[in-house]
């Protein structure tokens, strides 16, 4: 039983250390309407200053859309010289309400977007990687330009089958969650930095669970192992290891 509480440790800790955290950054960015970025006005034909236009601006980006009172307006889609592209709804010249934001790299947001930032939606990333549900929007420290991140309740679906659904804060899993592996392993519980903290259960494929306390994804504190046939173990725990 020994042996077979410290290999359960190690599995744990492989199970709930989900090693992720991102920004993803936001159109507003570089949007050529973003007042005092541009020189020049841009150089536009269509129903000027309200209607169907085609725009171009210095810095080499272009837009096609509504218009009003010169600025985007309405649904339009926005293409950036470095290749991004937004396509969606605008107000006051940035992207507000639904739509959708392809990256050169392939990653796409896709959702509700507030003042050029993504609020609610969807984050799909070109490795296969997902996440959706719900973001905060936060001003980075180098250069304070604006981003998204993971905040609230969400989910993040791996590429390899791996899949947590819970709370996020500051762009990665804390508090309530569960993180299920492709093999069927399934932990729920508190999550902090990214690893079970707190109480909380570990079922294996096997059919046997660890139910108790964790630190840093490790049974740590007064914990119990039930084996496939219903039989209890308690203890009490050390980093993965149960005291004698």
């Amino acid at each position: 039983m020994v042996r077979l509480i410290q290999k359960i440790g190690k599995v744990i800790l492989v199970s709930s250390c989900l090693g992720f955290t991102f920004l993803i950054s936001s159109p507003l960015s570089s949007l050529g309407q973003k007042g005092g970025e541009q020189k020049r006005p841009p150089v536009c034909e269509g129903n000027l200053p309200t209607g169907r236009v085609r725009c171009n601006y210095e810095n080499g980006d272009n837009y096609q859309g509504d218009f009003v009172n010169g600025k985007p307006q309405g649904r339009g889609i926005y293409v950036y010289a470095k290749g991004d592209r937004y396509e969606g709804e605008f107000r006051n010249g940035v992207p507000n309400g639904q739509g959708t934001f392809l990256f050169s790299n392939d990653d796409r947001m896709v959702g509700q977007f507030r003042n050029g930032l993504l609020v609610n939606g969807e984050a799909i990333f070109s490795n296969g990687d997902r996440y959706k549900g719900t973001f905060e929007l936060i001003e980075a420290v180098s250069g304070g330009s604006l981003g998204s991140q993971p905040h609230g309740q969400g989910q993040f679906i791996f590429t390899n089958g791996d899949r947590y659904v819970g709370q996020f804060f500051a762009g990665q899993p804390f508090g309530n969650g569960t993180f299920t592996r492709a093999d069927g392993t399934r932990c729920q519980g508190q999550f902090f930095n990214q690893a079970l903290d707190g109480k909380g259960t570990c079922t294996f494929p096997t059919g046997i669970r660890y139910e108790g306390e964790f630190r840093k994804g490790l049974p740590h504190g007064k914990g119990a192992i039930i084996d496939s046939k219903g039989r209890r173990f308690p203890g009490e725990f050390r980093e993965g290891k149960r005291r004698e």
